[in-house]
């Protein structure tokens, strides 16, 4: 009898052993990312929305103008205020607004929330090309103290369906609502850096 309790013993101390050795499953090191085909405007909307919650950068650059598959260019017009206090938007490009939305993504934590709510939207679709007007509500949680987290404005953009019949912006419009909103505008220009 003691034999079998010894080896009854020696059983469940070897089990204890392997169950604490075995690991728990490990976190994807991927990201997971929300990226719809942008085959209409509203999908647009969507991507941008979801690149903005997810903080991703090329899910966000994905929803402007490929100029391989475009004849169309970007452009971007900062709300009149920020057009004469910022030189920066004279010369706008896509590289511009990939500078900035890295910066940005660098400078706030991995758990801080960003979101931008559009309210008010206007979508008018011709054949080839959209205008998407709304009013917009951006936070952004990021670390630099002299920026404003909270922006809000008015948005128009005007995208197009390129060869591949894939929908993009490659025009956006900043607009103040007020004279007192700090707009989208103001972050890009003060995270171009």
């Amino acid at each position: 009898m003691r034999k079998v309790i010894l080896i009854l013993i020696a059983v469940i101390a070897a089990v204890s052993v392997y169950s604490c050795s075995l690991r728990s499953d490990e976190a994807p090191t991927s990201s997971r990312t929300t990226f719809v085909p942008p085959t209409s405007p509203d999908l647009v909307m969507v991507n941008l929305q979801f690149s903005i919650i997810e903080k991703d950068i090329n899910n966000y650059m994905a929803c402007f103008v490929d100029t391989s598959y475009s004849a169309k260019r970007y452009t971007y017009v900062p709300d009149i205020v920020s057009q004469i206090q910022y030189p920066i938007f004279s010369n706008w490009k896509l590289s511009n607004e990939k500078a900035y939305y890295s910066s940005l993504i660098s400078l706030m934590d991995q758990n801080a929330t960003s979101n931008v709510f559009f309210s008010n939207p206007n979508l008018n679709t011709l054949t080839d090309s959209a205008v998407y007007d709304a009013d917009y509500l951006l936070r952004v949680d990021h670390q630099k103290t002299n920026v404003a987290k909270s922006l809000k404005g008015k948005i128009r953009l005007v995208l197009s369906a390129d060869s591949r019949n894939l929908w993009s912006i490659h025009k956006w419009i900043d607009f103040q609502s007020t004279s007192n909103d700090t707009t989208w505008s103001v972050l890009k220009a003060n995270f171009s850096n």
